[in-house]
């Protein structure tokens, strides 16, 4: 029976959701492959996990700024490349004992830091695995090439990154563009009639999705949700505040005197019913949210991204017309009641996301690999 080893680091939940997502498709179609799913980062060091994922959670929600200067600064230079470089070093050695232990002929990664650990081990012949990396943002970044050499395939999710892999010397034969893996829940068709009756919504009225930006949370959260709750056309909202408890008592307090039809959720897994019968979804632009967006084809009205990958992953949809963007929170109410009354900008956004969306991602992903 071959081994197949899902690796994965716990910053930001998308490389979670994709490497969850590969894995829960192998065991339900492939009985014959043995997979495991591995917190690598965490795995190899709790005290250096823990330090880089509240690093990146801090910047992210506090200094933005300061995390998207890194971003760039580290796309020309190579001295945060080096330092990573340094790091990984040590902790490939704890990799490398769980490689002995399970002898895996596939490793599948979803990030950058943990492909070098492994693409570490193959440069030092400690393993002879076929690696595969699926890259879980819209545009590339230069950590996901460092040791590309040791690199057997590439998964992308359109065109531009393929091409820009290729432009920084990475053989063509070695990148497939199938797209962001998606969990398979998001692509099936749901009752609308019973999830509407379930959350006590009306099929008569439009439906927004917001999302309160999960573990980073939104500063400016209050000024999108207010907007909402002042749109003139009688809407309904579901918000969806995540883990973060402040975020969910904010949206409590503020729905609390609306004549607006208002659900309010923290953690849920009902994500993609709740999509099928949504109107409109407001949401940072994460990876994979973006990927649950595309698929589900709602017009999406993009806040907050965060510097570096998010921006990247906005001007992405926005230059491709499948998404727009609300740059000042202060504006967010004659912004979105412009742009919801523009039948034909809506209708065009919902084309350019089908022609963008990849719903079989997971499973073309999966039988590359294993074929």
């Amino acid at each position: 029976m071959k081994k197949i080893m899902i690796l994965y680091a716990s910053v930001g939940g998308g490389h979670f959701k994709a490497a969850s997502g590969i894995n829960n498709y192998i065991n339900e179609h492939y009985p014959d492959y043995k997979t495991e799913l591995v917190d690598a980062l965490k795995y190899t060091n709790k005290l250096v996990d823990k330090i880089v994922v509240n690093s990146y959670v801090n910047m992210a929600r506090y200094s933005p700024k300061m995390w998207g200067e890194i971003y760039k600064f580290s796309e020309k230079q190579y001295s945060v490349a080096n330092f990573s470089n340094a790091v990984q070093k040590v902790l490939s050695k704890k990799l490398f004992k769980l490689f002995k232990d399970e002898h895996p002929d596939v490793v599948i990664s979803t990030h950058p830091f943990i492909t070098e650990m492994v693409a570490s081990l193959k440069k030092h012949k400690k393993t002879s695995c076929k690696l595969c990396v699926i890259m879980t943002d819209y545009a590339s970044h230069k950590f996901w090439e460092i040791k590309h050499e040791y690199i057997d395939m590439y998964f992308v999710a359109n065109n531009e990154m393929k091409h820009t892999l290729i432009n920084n010397g990475i053989v063509g034969s070695k990148i497939n563009v199938t797209g962001i893996p998606v969990e398979p829940a998001f692509t099936k068709e749901y009752n609308k009639e019973e999830i509407y009756k379930e959350f006590a919504l009306s099929p008569d009225k439009r439906t927004f999705l917001i999302f309160g930006g999960g573990q980073f949370g939104m500063s400016n959260i209050k000024d999108f949700f207010t907007a909402l709750l002042n749109v003139t056309e009688d809407i309904q909202i579901i918000a969806i505040a995540g883990k973060g408890k402040k975020t969910q008592k904010l949206f409590e307090k503020l729905a609390k005197n609306s004549d607006k039809k208002v659900v309010i959720l923290g953690y849920t897994t009902k994500v993609p019913e709740l999509m099928q019968i949504s109107d409109f979804v407001i949401s940072k632009p994460g990876g994979l949210t973006t990927t649950e967006i595309l698929v589900s084809q709602i017009p999406f009205i993009i806040i907050n991204p965060v510097p570096g990958q998010e921006e990247e992953n906005a001007n992405f949809l926005t230059n491709n017309g499948a998404a727009v963007r609300i740059w000042d929170a202060s504006k967010a109410l004659p912004f979105i009641e412009q742009f919801i009354s523009d039948s034909f900008r809506i209708e065009n956004m919902k084309i350019m996301q089908k022609h963008i969306a990849k719903p079989s991602s997971t499973k073309d992903i999966v039988e590359k690999i294993l074929s």
